[in-house]
């Protein structure tokens, strides 16, 4: 039994960490977006803004270290990452990550939200494309499913920047929806 309730409640904190993941990840998109093309703020500096995010995440990261973390909710790693080997490891993943939210800024600056959200999912796809290309490594057909669905997913949704036209994606419903109302319909008319 005390099993089952240590499996129950690091199921409910992985619950609340991903909640507050997808709030956060949300949030920022939003604030990033209202920076980046509000008429009424005018702010036309996505590197600033991304500068400003890693100067944030940084003092956040630093304090926590000082203080060991979250008591009762999480412990911050131990040891220290000022040695030049470890940032020596670590400086073309920080590099990496900085472009990372700097492109992102740059991209909503221009798309809107929605689609900003659309061609981020297509980054699964392309990790399952670079990893079977460079790497070698086979996935399961499960996850090719989840690809195309994605796919699926960005041509529906680049009608929402007005690229292919509301004419695609109506046309495509319709068809897809004719199928199995013709097969009725082909059942009710031999009935009669």
């Amino acid at each position: 039994m005390k099993d089952q309730g240590d499996l129950c409640s690091r199921y409910i904190k992985i619950f609340i960490v991903v909640s507050c993941y997808w709030i956060i990840s949300i949030a920022t998109v939003f604030v990033n977006k209202t920076l980046l093309s509000s008429d009424s703020v005018k702010l036309d500096a996505p590197l600033f803004i991304t500068w400003f995010q890693c100067v944030v995440s940084f003092g956040i990261c630093f304090m926590l270290s000082r203080t060991g973390g979250v008591p009762h909710i999480f412990n911050f790693p131990k040891g220290s990452p000022w040695s030049f080997k470890v940032v020596r490891e670590v400086i073309p993943l920080s590099i990496m990550f900085t472009l990372m939210i700097a492109t992102n800024n740059m991209c909503l600056k221009y798309v809107g939200v929605a689609f900003y959200y659309i061609g981020r999912s297509l980054t699964t796809v392309f990790n399952v494309v670079f990893s079977w290309m460079l790497l070698r490594q086979t996935t399961s057909c499960r996850c090719v499913l989840c690809c195309a669905c994605i796919i699926f997913g960005f041509y529906l949704g680049v009608d929402q920047e007005n690229l292919l036209g509301m004419e695609t994606a109506a046309s495509t419903t319709w068809f897809v929806s004719r199928i199995p109302i013709s097969k009725s319909w082909a059942m009710l008319l031999r009935q009669l």
